[in-house]
């Protein structure tokens, strides 16, 4: 037998085990491997220094700076604290004139609890104990605070802007990039007096003390708005505007910190407070001025559609349904004005000045605020309201309580006194009874008329049919003339004295004396002679009456001569008219003259 190479057995032995191996590997059991593709997530948290920039149309408008930041979608979140700034664009201002707040407006600083950075909508907020500050000492403190893509920072939390000369808060509001346009939702501006700038970084705690200032100007508005390059507040929404001594409210209105200068409009009201500050004299030439010394001051109320207050002068200046109130006192015009320091208003227009017991108008009023006194000129209409005659009370009683009503060019009128002074074609004017002088002076004890004084009964008739009785009814009727250079009318009796150049005429019947009294309780005229005896003329029933109206407008002398011709005529020292009973009689030493008729020839 032949036995096998061993170059073919080593051949087989490979042969078999590689067979080995396939078989093998055919019946082992391959499990699946995935390979997990890279994520382009990060991670949650990245613990580093972030240095953010924003930027709107080409500009830097903001950085943000955090030493770490948290995403989550679509936003990036700083809740470790961040800072920055904001970048604004300086304005250009008149060399010399400084801005009332941040006033490195090209680089501000900020910091805030947390910040988000919404990139989607590119918006930066800012929350918790937010402040923005500048180098000049101006900080914004708010809790939460969102820049957009509209260039413009929302506040919406309360929020106070602080300034060396201006305080700006509300309950949420919106500013520029600049810091120079502002809005405030439930606003409050605080204008600081210019002697007296805010320290530097003054805190919170100083507002307090700001707005206590009596030299601060404080505005308030539902809606107000601050332009600081135009100086220029406006509100919108019970505006009030508090000066030294004044508050001022309206529905509408601007201030203007560069003119302090306040305009409202849309029903306006202006009052004094009780802080009244320096006063001047005024008026000092009226007579009626140093009547009385001046009595506890009332403060001064002002009501118009439209109104401007000028803070430096103290002058308020209304327009349309002009109003000012003083106590019991109120002045109506159509326009004036009202100057605080001196407490002086004038109004033009067409002036009515209302009291309990008096309206008055002209065309023209001047007061004097702190002693109530005021001038009336042009047109001057004085109207003593009536008061109501008591139970028993007679005619005279009714006549007197009667309205009054006084004309003149011109009126000094004393509303603490009570006491008017009338000059230039003065009428008097009651109830049945007309006066006219060349002055008049009226006090709650007196009516003094003086110059050329007429008094005659106008409305007779009216009276007399108020009368049952036919015979009272023609005494009442009957009219009468009364002149002098001066009258003396006591307000508690109604009792009159007349002096000088005296005259009383009738139809049936004129006299003439140097005095005369008359007493309303008995109705009765006492004519006096100091020298020339007492001058009575007298035309029988039979006689032709004279009619008053005949010698209307003739001086005194003249209608007594017309009245006596050809009438009987009597001289006394002193004759009594008795006008109720239409007779007179003659005191003393008399002379009679008596007319003799064709029937008697």
């Amino acid at each position: 037998m032949r036995f096998i190479s061993s170059t073919a057995l080593v051949a087989l032995l490979c042969s078999l085990a590689i067979s080995g191996l396939v078989g093998w590997a055919l019946f082992w059991r391959i499990e699946e491997v995935v390979v997990e593709q890279p994520t382009s997530t990060p991670p949650p948290v990245i613990s580093r220094t972030v240095d953010l920039v924003g930027r709107q149309q080409g500009r830097d408008r903001w950085r943000l700076i955090s030493p770490e930041v948290q995403v989550e979608e679509g936003q990036q979140v700083f809740d470790q604290g961040a800072h920055g700034y904001f970048y604004g664009t300086p304005e250009q201002r008149p060399e010399g004139e400084q801005d009332p707040f941040f006033a490195n407006q090209d680089e501000m600083e900020w910091q805030a609890g947390l910040a988000r950075y919404n990139a989607i909508d590119d918006q930066l907020i800012l929350q918790n104990s937010v402040e923005v500050r500048d180098t000049d000492g101006s900080q914004l403190f708010t809790n939460t605070l969102r820049v957009t893509p509209e260039e413009a920072i929302e506040v919406e939390a309360p929020f106070t802007l602080t300034g060396s000369e201006v305080i700006l808060s509300g309950e949420s509001g919106s500013f520029n990039f600049q810091f120079a346009l502002m809005s405030a939702v439930q606003g409050k501006l605080l204008v600081l007096p210019e002697d007296q700038p805010a320290p530097l970084e003054m805190g919170l705690e100083y507002i307090a003390t700001a707005e206590a200032d009596p030299d601060t100007t404080v505005i308030t508005a539902a809606q107000l708005s601050y332009d600081r390059n135009a100086q220029l507040a406006r509100g919108e929404g019970n505006l009030v505007i508090r000066e030294r001594g004044v508050r001022i409210q309206a529905p509408e209105g601007t201030y203007n910190r560069r003119d302090a200068q306040s305009s409202l409009r849309g029903g306006v009201m202006l009052q004094e407070t009780d802080d009244w500050g320096p006063r001047e004299e005024v008026l000092a030439d009226l007579s009626l001025a140093q009547s009385q010394p001046a009595a506890t001051e009332e403060e001064v109320t002002i009501v118009a559609d439209q109104l401007d207050y000028d803070r430096t002068t103290q002058i308020a200046r209304g327009e349309g349904n002009l109003e000012l109130k003083q106590g019991q006192t109120t002045i109506e015009a159509p326009q004036g004005s009202y100057r605080r320091v001196e407490a002086q208003s004038i109004m033009t227009g067409g002036v009515t000045l209302r009291e309990p017991e008096r309206v008055l108008r002209s065309a023209r009023l001047e007061g004097n605020h702190r002693d109530k006194i005021f001038l009336f000129e042009e047109d001057v209409v004085y109207t003593q309201m009536a008061t109501a005659a008591g139970e028993g009370e007679g005619l005279t009683s009714e006549i007197r309580q009667s309205e009054t009503e006084v004309k003149a060019a011109r009126l000094i009128y004393n509303s603490r006194t009570e006491t008017s002074e009338f000059t230039d074609n003065v009428e008097f004017v009651q109830r049945g009874r007309q006066a006219t002088a060349a002055q008049a002076r009226i006090t709650p004890e007196l009516v003094e008329l003086n110059g050329d004084v007429e008094i005659q009964q106008i409305d007779g008739d009216w009276l007399a049919q108020r009368l049952e009785s036919p015979e009272a009814q023609a005494d009442v009727a009957r009219p009468t003339l009364i002149f002098a250079d001066r009258v003396e009318i006591d307000q508690a009796t109604s009792d009159a004295r007349f002096y000088d150049n005296v005259v009383i005429v009738q139809e049936n019947r004129a006299a003439e004396g140097d005095r005369a009294v008359f007493y309303d309780g008995s109705q009765t005229f006492e004519l006096i002679a100091d020298g020339t005896p007492v001058l009575l003329c007298d035309r029988a029933e039979d006689a032709a009456a004279i009619a008053v109206s005949t010698i209307e407008g003739l001086p005194g002398r003249d209608a007594l001569d017309v009245t006596c011709r050809g009438a009987n005529r009597i001289q006394s020292q002193l004759i009594t008219l008795d006008m109720a009973n239409d007779t007179f009689s003659a005191t003393g030493q008399s002379q009679m003259q008596f007319r003799v008729t064709d029937e008697a020839l």
